[in-house]
């Protein structure tokens, strides 16, 4: 039994609704926040995992479907994605189960990529977690393999991410993704997230997210900043033992930043 409360919840992103849940731990608040941001299209489930295990550890988690995903309004664009991630940490913050002072972000995959892009333009974001991030967004959208996952996508899991199996709306976030890359790209921003603390994990088993561009991203990010390779780790954490130690290592960073900001 999860010593969590899961209270379901949603919020307006430029008039579009988006939905998802609170995880908040047991006994009184406020507690410290963290908004989790999936990635493309990322798991059906984003309370179980990383998300539990930090309500466990006594952070009020906000996980949710950005636009164009599963059980949320709109399309999908990485422009609005960044919008709705600043509108998630307005969420969170206004909850009464929230301190007002300190926030995180966790950010897999695509997600990671929004999470750097948001930190930067929304300075009440206090650290940030990347998980396997997907470095460099405008090559990212220039991959053959982003074809590839949309026929995979239309093929196998119609319903997670909207639209795409309309041709026409199909190519237009393709070419939303392309052109919004051009101007949003965390590997020229990342070093504007410092002085705020800076986390990034990454698998040597990633078949996805390459281990070189992952240290181009942290080498280019300014302290205070880590980097944690997870041995055997690959994208989906498919591994027990890495998923162990992932979790185990993203959990323990925050609790040491959130206590280092109560001090």
């Amino acid at each position: 039994m999860s010593n969590f409360r899961l209270i379901p919840t949603e919020f307006h992103s430029e008039g579009q609704l988006l939905r998802g849940n609170f995880l908040v731990p047991e006994g009184d608040g406020p507690f410290p926040g963290i908004c989790k941001f999936h990635g493309l299209p990322g798991s059906p489930d984003q309370v179980h995992g990383i998300a539990s295990r930090l309500a466990e550890a006594g952070f009020l988690v906000l996980t949710f479907d950005f636009r164009g995903f599963r059980r949320s309004e709109g399309y999908f664009s990485l422009a609005r994605e960044v919008k709705d991630a600043r509108n998630a940490v307005s969420h969170l913050l206004e909850s009464d189960y929230s301190v007002k002072n300190w926030i995180g972000v966790y950010g897999a995959s695509y997600g990671g990529a929004v999470a750097v892009l948001a930190a930067v333009r929304d300075n009440r974001i206090s650290v940030v977690c990347l998980r396997a991030p997907v470095y460099d967004t405008l090559a990212f959208a220039r991959s053959p393999l982003i074809q590839l996952a949309v026929e995979d996508l239309v093929q196998n899991s119609p319903d997670e991410m909207h639209g795409l199996s309309d041709p026409d709306i199909s190519k237009e976030i393709l070419e939303s993704m392309l052109e919004d890359s051009k101007k949003l790209n965390p590997i020229r921003e990342v070093l504007s997230i410092a002085p705020r603390p800076l986390l990034i994990i990454a698998g040597d088993a990633d078949e996805g997210i390459d281990l070189a561009g992952v240290h181009r991203l942290f080498e280019l990010a300014k302290e205070p900043k880590e980097l944690i390779v997870i041995e055997g780790a690959d994208h989906k954490l498919t591994d027990p033992k890495a998923f162990e130690k992932t979790v185990e290592s993203v959990v323990t960073w925050f609790k040491h930043q959130s206590q280092s900001k109560s001090k």
